[in-house]
């Protein structure tokens, strides 16, 4: 008799493999869905430069991100680092966003764990998939823009805060290694945002809360904190070194600027902090309500999803808010997390006081992790066999409305909008192909095109041809033309344009500006469509102007200059 035996794989193995394969899918959607987000934008343009800078010349890199308002910039190497050493090691624009998301997923995946871990209860698919994939940390910690680089610090940074506060404490890991990774996240957002100092209460708080230890440990808690600091501050050193600690600074004390904040700041803060953790999606779209609904119009399949998602992402917050009024929960750190929401809170209105920068959301965006961990336990009250498929359902949307969002917006805004040229610029080393640092930052140059045998003249070199405007869908003003590059040696991007409306007695009546955001090389003819927003105040003509552009070598400059040779 002959006996066979089925290699049946263990229950567990064929979990393991599932999680494996579902990690897997998360971490490529998340990089597919940065690699079809905004990036001829000015900003995330910028951010891309310091990297390509550093690939395309080896200069070390003194100092990151602009602030535009003061025209400062942040003091540090990290950032351009982090955009520039993915390029050495393979040129191709996709590196930069490989290493951001690796980090990123890295920083979610340790946060996602430890949530489970303090929850024991919360299924791992509801917490390990929201925080993949809702709105925030998509949208921030998947493309090349500053504010990405922070998400993986700020969560190691608040899993380390939670493990030296002994009311939170689970013992995962040493309270001096807390200190340790607190301080090394402290620094590394210090090179990233101006946000960094909204990190320091947090740090104190969970250094005075060990004071029953003993000054001991108080030391051994402060010293490790010191360590972290300097080991990712010591990219701050060079800087500091060659400019002085003055000039070394970037000029980013002029940030600080003490005014008063009316209270209704708070009210928006408190809604702006929930909706981290919840489904927002409306700011995320477009910059303004024209483009919203047009993009929309444009993609109507998308509505229904969209629509969705907008209720869900209204109601989130709404009902958070309501369950921090329970008194209780079965879990002891209940009544502090509620309060360490409401210290946060209160913190984030009172820095607004000493900024002079308005207080968009991303501007507080360290203090995430609070708000993640806090709708963790939010679920808990209503974790039911009846809600769970309710938040499957709602993860499902999530999913499906972020996956045709990133069909919808690739081919529009991109890096594949016009990978060519960021190709070329990387792979030949020639960060004028794609666009010029800002005026004012710091060692950054050359500031623009200065090539005597490539003259030009922006207003005149560009033209719109054909120009037509159209009445779009709630007065929306909408213009088509045919964009023109004259220059046959000068490349443009960043189409300065202006729009002037008029009355019967040929006065104006509305002016705006913006710019187009692309790239177009010498020669180039190309159909383009403006969506300049609502106009609803009357008007009996309108006019469609260039005003400016900025001029970059073109992809033939190397070709002409080897035929030269």
């Amino acid at each position: 008799m002959t006996t066979t035996t089925l290699n049946v794989p263990a229950p567990w193995a064929r979990g393991r493999t599932i999680w494996l394969l579902a990690l897997t899918a998360l971490l490529v959607f998340r990089l597919l869905f940065g690699l079809s987000s905004e990036f001829f934008f000015e900003d995330e343009t910028q951010i891309f430069l310091m990297g390509l800078r550093y690939h395309s010349t080896g200069a070390w890199p003194y100092f990151g991100a602009d602030i535009v308002w003061t025209k400062s910039e942040i003091p540090g190497a990290l950032l351009p680092l982090l955009v520039g050493v993915p390029l050495n090691i393979a040129p191709v624009p996709e590196a930069s966003y490989v290493l951001l998301n690796i980090l990123s997923f890295a920083g979610l995946a340790w946060f996602a764990w430890y949530v489970t871990e303090r929850i024991p209860s919360s299924p791992k698919w509801l917490v390990w998939g929201w925080l993949m994939t809702c709105p925030w940390t998509l949208q921030f910690s998947t493309h090349i823009l500053n504010p990405s680089y922070m998400l993986a610090a700020d969560l190691v940074f608040f899993v380390a805060f939670f493990e030296a506060i002994p009311i939170f404490r689970l013992g995962k890991m040493s309270v001096p290694l807390a200190f340790f990774v607190m301080g090394l996240a402290i620094t590394w957002v210090m090179q990233i945002h101006m946000s960094w100092p909204l990190l320091l209460p947090y740090a104190l708080l969970a250094w005075i809360s060990g004071w029953r230890s003993g000054p001991r440990a108080l030391a051994a808690s402060g010293a490790a904190f010191a360590a972290g600091l300097l080991l990712s501050g010591s990219l701050l050193i060079p800087t500091l070194l060659t400019y002085g600690v003055h000039g070394g600074s970037g000029g980013t004390l002029r940030n600080f600027q003490p005014h008063v904040v009316g209270p209704w700041t708070a009210v928006t803060t408190l809604a702006r902090f929930l909706s981290f953790s919840s489904l927002e999606i409306a700011r995320f779209i477009a910059i303004d309500s024209a483009k919203r609904l047009m993009f929309l119009i444009r993609n109507f399949w998308l509505a229904p999803l969209a629509g969705a998602a907008l209720v869900i992402g209204i109601w989130q917050p709404i009902w958070m808010l309501r369950e921090w009024f329970r008194p209780s929960s079965r879990f002891p750190e209940w009544l502090p997390l509620k309060w360490l929401v409401v210290g946060t809170v209160v913190m984030l209105y009172a820095s607004f006081w000493f900024v002079m920068e308005p207080p968009p959301a991303h501007n507080f965006y360290p203090v995430a992790p609070i708000a993640f961990m806090f709708a963790a336990y939010c679920w808990t009250f209503v974790d039911t066999p009846r809600w769970r498929p309710i938040a499957a359902a709602v993860l499902a949307i999530n999913i499906a409305y972020h996956a045709g969002l990133a069909w919808a917006q690739g081919p529009e805004r991109s890096l594949y909008k016009n990978r060519e040229v960021v190709a070329a610029a990387v792979r030949l080393k020639q960060p004028e192909m794609l666009g010029h640092r800002r005026p004012f930052s710091i060692d950054a140059g050359p500031y623009a095109l200065a090539d005597p045998s490539r003259p030009y003249n922006a207003p005149q070199d560009v033209q719109f041809l054909d120009i037509t405007r159209v009445d779009g869908p709630f007065n929306m003003s909408l213009w088509r033309f045919t964009l023109r590059n004259r220059n046959n040696r000068v490349a443009f991007r960043d189409i300065l344009y202006q729009t002037t409306y008029r009355d019967e007695a040929g006065r104006v009546v509305e002016e705006r500006s913006d710019h187009i955001k692309d790239i177009f090389q010498p020669g180039e003819t190309r159909a383009l469509e403006l969506n300049d927003g609502f106009v609803r105040t009357p008007f009996a003509s309108a006019s469609l102007t260039v005003l400016d552009a900025e001029a970059l070598l073109p992809m033939t400059a190397i070709d002409e200059s080897a035929d030269s040779r």
